[in-house]
């Protein structure tokens, strides 16, 4: 295993996943989370002032996604069916829970579920791409 490579394969999967994010969350179903008040969600402010707090969270898991993958794969292609499958693993770990746990509306859970195998298959792609193993020589 390659440390800085690792680090460095998993800062770039966070990035990637905050940005798909906030284009899905933060904008093109921004406006399903607004009839939760503070005590489902906290506000932007609020949620702002957390930020890093979620980042160091997501940061790890990917970071563990990243050392996963190193153990049973290589290639994008290989990135692409571990990023689905925690994509789906999420989809039952976060958004089910959340859903049975929080009051929000079966559409928007929905929504979250939808999301999570298409953000880890972005981390799974990124994974494949920094991580590929060095070209064999002739």
């Amino acid at each position: 295993m390659r440390p800085w490579r690792t680090l460095a394969a998993s800062a770039a999967a966070t990035v990637v996943f905050f940005i798909y994010g906030f284009l899905v969350h933060g904008t093109l179903i921004a406006r399903d989370y607004i009839p939760y008040p503070v005590g489902v969600y906290r506000s932007g402010d609020d949620a702002k002032a957390h930020v890093l707090v979620s980042l160091a969270g997501l940061f790890t898991a990917i970071l563990v996604f990243m050392v996963i993958f190193q153990k049973i794969g290589h290639g994008v292609a290989a990135g692409l069916r571990l990023g689905v499958l925690f994509g789906v693993f999420m989809a039952g770990a976060f958004a089910a829970v959340n859903y049975g746990t929080l009051h929000i509306s079966g559409k928007l859970a929905l929504e979250i579920a939808l999301s999570e195998p298409v953000e880890w298959s972005l981390v799974g792609l990124v994974a494949g791409y920094v991580l590929k193993p060095p070209a064999v020589r002739a």
